[in-house]
């Protein structure tokens, strides 16, 4: 195949990630509108766009073995194929997290208000994280991805503020039992998505360099 129709292939492949990324963005948000507001319809709707955001996963995954037993890609190539599939790999799963929060939603019986300052801080927080590390992956920005997968840390100290104020809450207030727990695991889900925007800064900066951010960590902390 002429080198200039292989990296369009390549670069086809690397807009249809953009694309689950920007479902994903979506998902995220309105997941967790839902739940704030007992909005069931939207939470169905949700739940069923995963499916979606799930064969958008396979048919990224099909494009990338093909071209890899059949181009037989040089290191760099083989690299950018190896980081997509790490990626969508991510993405669905933070599809998979929206869509458990919606889960939540349409088994909530609770009729009490569960607005939370601090979640809505933490899904603007992961929209700006997702958003960005999709750039970055997108203009092969290493300095960025390297900036989002730090973020990841703001994410997990909002989380033990969320978990620390809902305890203090339930142990006040015993009868709000039910809403606690709901907040919690959307709150639990919401980290984990954290989590996995920031392997996917990882994975972007293997790709870049062919180095990866965790294994700089480990030889710092193995050598101190």
């Amino acid at each position: 195949m002429v080198r200039n129709a292989y990296d369009t292939q390549i670069e086809e492949i690397e807009q249809d990630v953009i694309k689950m990324g920007e479902l994903c963005i979506e998902s995220l948000e309105k997941s967790v509108q839902a739940f704030l507001k007992s909005d069931k319809e939207l939470a169905k709707k949700i739940r069923e766009g995963d499916n979606v955001i799930d064969l958008m996963e396979m048919e990224i995954e099909e494009k990338c073995v093909s071209i890899m037993a059949l181009q037989q890609p040089v290191a760099s190539d083989l690299r950018r194929l190896l980081t997509v599939l790490k990626i969508i790999s991510k993405l669905e799963k933070i599809g998979d997290n929206a869509s458990k929060i919606s889960k939540i939603t349409l088994r909530s019986n609770t009729k009490m208000n569960k607005d939370s300052e601090i979640l809505n801080v933490m899904v603007l927080y992961l929209k700006d994280m997702l958003k960005d590390i999709l750039k970055a992956y997108q203009e092969k920005n290493e300095e960025l991805a390297r900036e989002v997968y730090k973020r990841d840390k703001k994410i997990d100290k909002l989380f033990e503020e969320l978990y620390g104020e809902m305890i203090r809450h339930i142990i006040e207030n015993p009868s709000h039992t039910s809403k606690v727990t709901e907040i919690i695991f959307v709150g639990k889900y919401l980290e984990r998505n954290g989590n996995l925007i920031a392997s996917i800064g990882d994975r972007i900066v293997y790709m870049i360099t062919g180095e990866r951010i965790k294994e700089e960590e480990f030889d710092y902390k193995h050598f101190e």
